[in-house]
């Protein structure tokens, strides 16, 4: 394994967004937007450009990409003997992929698997009622500037109700449980280095640049282009 201040960013080169998008979606337990990423020939042009039918050299940069995936897994207490059963088992089976592309897609089947595991792992206690329909509401208008007494309305519910109870489940208040959301599919965006700064803050309803510059540094400990350039996919974890 390289040093951190060489990172597994040495390895991924131009096609940074493919790979650091798939491991910021395993940080955050997203399967749906791994399987989501693109369309199959779009991913092999990227495997073909980058690799140029070479498996060593493939094989070199996808073992970087699954050993960033235990790290993530470790930092969110998946159970060693899941992490260490995950790993072998892709291991045994780039065995068997005899080109580039088939460790492409076994290195996208492996982290759709820590991803299923970090999101079980994130989210094991039973949350209540109330719970599940504020985290769906949430996401579903994630680009709207959200009120608690919009939510609180929206869920039949009284703000204080609301409020206790997001409390007692996550340690968080409304806004900083938000807040969290927000900058979350925010970090996805930047990973996925196709929308610029502007669209990001933008679509996501924060009301100025230095304010979601502010709030990006609050939650991540990085300014947004710092996160975006950043050399250590494993830093900066705002989780």
């Amino acid at each position: 394994m390289e040093s951190s201040g060489n990172g597994v960013l040495t390895y991924f080169a131009s096609d940074i967004h493919l790979f650091g998008f798939w491991l910021e979606c395993v940080r955050q337990g997203r399967v749906d937007m791994i399987q989501n990423y693109s369309s199959e020939e779009e991913k092999k042009t990227v495997c073909d450009q980058l690799f140029m039918g070479d498996r060593a050299y493939a094989l070199r940069v996808c073992m970087m990409l699954w050993v960033e995936a235990v790290k993530i897994a470790e930092k969110v207490a998946v159970p060693d003997a899941v992490i260490n059963k995950t790993f072998e088992d892709c291991i045994i089976r780039s065995r068997d992929a005899s080109t580039p592309w088939m460790l492409v897609k076994l290195s996208e089947e492996y982290l759709v698997e820590f991803a299923r595991i970090i999101d079980k792992t994130m989210n094991d206690s039973t949350p209540s009622p109330i719970f599940v329909k504020f985290r769906k509401y949430i996401k579903s208008h994630i680009c709207e500037s959200l009120t608690i007494e919009d939510i609180a309305d929206a869920l039949c519910i009284s703000k204080s109700h609301l409020s206790h109870t997001i409390k007692r489940e996550t340690g968080e208040t409304v806004h900083a449980w938000i807040l969290k959301e927000k900058i979350n599919l925010a970090r996805l965006m930047l990973s996925k280095d196709v929308y610029c700064m502007n669209e990001v803050w933008g679509l996501l309803g924060f009301c100025s640049q230095s304010h979601f510059a502010k709030c990006f540094r609050q939650v991540t400990g990085l300014t947004p282009s710092q996160f975006r350039t950043r050399t250590d996919l494993s830093e900066g974890e705002g989780r």
